[in-house]
């Protein structure tokens, strides 16, 4: 056992819970992950060497408890800010139910996107957005950022072929256009069910430190087109008309439905592009399976959208989008999933 964690377990808890520590399986992060007891309670201590992540996660939590009860509890943090230990939410996530019991699922949705809004809405206020872990704000440079790590860690590795000057001019303008997104509130970055944990039947929010300002409608598509949640298009189109209705209560605005459809539109295609290129880096590049896998389920999603009004403003983009969804690219790409 590493003597930094020996020592905070000496510090706030005691013998039964240096016994009783359990590293568990690893995520997608650099972060460790370990579960304890003390005192017949099982918490679980985070380990990660990223300090400013860290903290911001730490503010979030405090400031977001304020208005959310379905947050972890955090109950100790060491003093270098690498160690905090919290309560402890199980094992199953909002992905397990789906694929156990799609029926729960369902109701787990409807409260996660209520409290979704919530979070968003009622936790923008008086949110200091400094604190935020990178960036403050999702605007023009990250969609770029996005946009360029789907083009180097996807298109390039698996060798499509497309005009690069028409398709840096299709990026350019499309991150403008996403930047002028006139709702902004917080979000989550990365709201999907792996990331909602279900604990006595309630949805428990997790691995929220990525935030920042920008559309709400980002966390909507994030949930919604989870690539592996594969979530049907009546699911979708009931929780967009939840949503809406959820937040026009939280905000007591007339939503402009066109206006906040072409953001959503927007946000869709971003979030598509911006999975294949973690799916690409994760996947091809560094050969993870968990991510291998998903690109079958991200590439379907993209076949949803090609037909989009929006993405005929982006024609390089588009011709892109409709060749990655052809059965012959994918045949193509198998190969290369599959390290043949």
């Amino acid at each position: 056992m590493d003597s930094k964690i020996r020592t905070f377990l000496c510090q706030f808890y005691d013998q039964e819970a240096l016994d009783s520590l359990e590293l568990l399986a690893a995520s997608g992060s650099s972060r460790k992950y370990y579960r304890f007891t003390f005192q017949g309670k099982s918490l679980i201590l985070t380990e990660g060497e990223t300090i400013e992540e860290n903290k911001t996660f730490l503010y979030f939590t405090e400031h977001f408890s304020q208005t959310l009860d379905n947050l972890p509890t955090i109950e100790n943090v060491s003093n270098d800010f690498t160690l905090y230990s919290q309560s402890d939410l199980g094992n199953h996530s909002l992905m397990n139910y789906l694929e156990t019991n799609r029926v729960e699922a369902k109701a787990l949705f409807q409260k996660s996107i209520s409290q979704l809004v919530k979070m968003q809405v009622y936790g923008n206020e008086n949110l200091d957005f400094s604190k935020c872990f990178s960036y403050p704000e999702f605007n023009y440079l990250m969609v770029l950022r996005d946009l360029f790590s789907f083009k180097n860690y996807f298109l390039n590795l698996i060798g499509i072929e497309f005009n690069h000057g028409k398709l840096l001019a299709d990026f350019e303008k499309f991150a403008h256009d996403f930047e002028k997104i006139s709702y902004k509130y917080f979000v989550f970055r990365d709201f999907q069910s792996r990331n909602i944990m279900v604990y006595n039947s309630e949805p428990y929010f997790i691995d929220y430190q990525g935030g920042l300002k920008g559309p709400p409608q980002y966390d909507l598509v994030s949930l919604l087109w989870q690539a592996k949640a594969n979530l049907s298009k009546e699911w979708k189109k009931e929780f967009y008309n939840l949503y809406i209705e959820e937040f026009q209560k939280a905000t007591a605005e007339n939503i402009d439905k066109k206006e906040f459809q072409n953001a959503y539109d927007l946000c869709l295609i971003e979030r598509l592009v911006q999975v294949l290129g973690t799916y690409g880096f994760r996947g091809i590049y560094e050969r993870k399976k968990h991510f291998l896998e998903s690109i079958e389920f991200a590439l379907k999603n993209l076949s949803e959208i090609q037909d989009l009004e929006i993405l005929s403003i982006y024609p390089e983009f588009k011709k892109i989008i409709i060749q990655l969804t052809n059965p012959t690219t994918f045949k193509s790409l198998k190969k290369t999933i599959d390290g043949k």
